[in-house]
């Protein structure tokens, strides 16, 4: 009796595991229900500079492939992490080149006084510096999201655990205000990604050079992220 209790107890659960296959799905007829198709690229371009143009503050890491951008006093940038606080505010460490010999440094810009270290004493110096000589994440990215052509939405990719929308297009160097070497008359392959939910860059590529000298495969990767975040940036020490 017992057993036959159980036989019947197994059956009972497996025909209502075989039910919700067959059909407890989320769909009308059991399926998945389907992703929710592309937007339009240029509308999502167009929000995303929108968005970004509001920005004050956000963690940034530039690294480069096959190159480098030169910046202040000769040294060449390779990579760089750092914050940035509004439009006038920013540390990094730069990893590059000084001529022949390899850098670590660091640079503090503020509105009225910005220091970078001596790559050859290490110590801190006063100079006249300010965001746009390393990059313009900010202003640049905005107005780069403006000037592409014949952007194109090519899937969803996960960057930093968000998920976001990958879009390319072609522009003009000339509109490359973000890296401050940028000459015009250049045409680029740029790639940026855009978050599903809300429509900031959280990376952007750009591939090709953008001045005399440089290699013709030459990548350079920009990372965005803790936006918003609070960073209490000061005078080295």
């Amino acid at each position: 009796m017992r057993r036959a209790r159980r036989a019947a107890i197994l059956a009972a659960a497996l025909l209502a595991a075989l039910a919700l296959a067959c059909g407890g799905g989320d769909g009308e007829d059991g399926a998945a229900p389907e992703p929710p198709p592309p937007p339009d690229a240029a509308e999502l371009l167009a929000a995303s500079a929108d968005r970004m143009a509001g920005v004050e503050r956000f963690h940034f890491v530039l690294d480069h492939t096959r190159g480098a951008t030169e910046i202040v006093s000769g040294i060449e940038m390779r990579r760089a992490e750092g914050d940035v606080d509004g439009p006038e505010r920013l540390r990094a460490r730069v990893e590059g080149g000084f001529g022949p010999i390899e850098i670590e440094i660091g640079i503090v810009v503020l509105p009225d006084e910005s220091w970078i270290e001596n790559p050859l004493s290490g110590r801190w110096e006063r100079v006249e510096i300010a965001i746009g000589a390393l990059f313009d994440a900010r202003d640049g990215l905005a107005a780069l999201m403006r000037l592409v052509r014949d952007p194109a939405v090519e899937g969803r990719a996960s960057v930093g655990g968000v998920e976001t929308w990958r879009v390319s297009a072609t522009a003009d160097t000339g509109g490359l205000a973000i890296f401050p070497n940028a000459a015009p008359g250049r045409e680029v392959r740029a790639t940026a990604w855009i978050g599903v939910a809300d429509p900031l860059v959280h990376r952007v590529e750009v591939r090709g050079p953008i001045a005399d000298g440089e290699d013709p495969d030459i990548v350079r990767r920009l990372d965005l992220s803790r936006f918003g975040e609070a960073v209490d940036i000061v005078p080295p020490r």
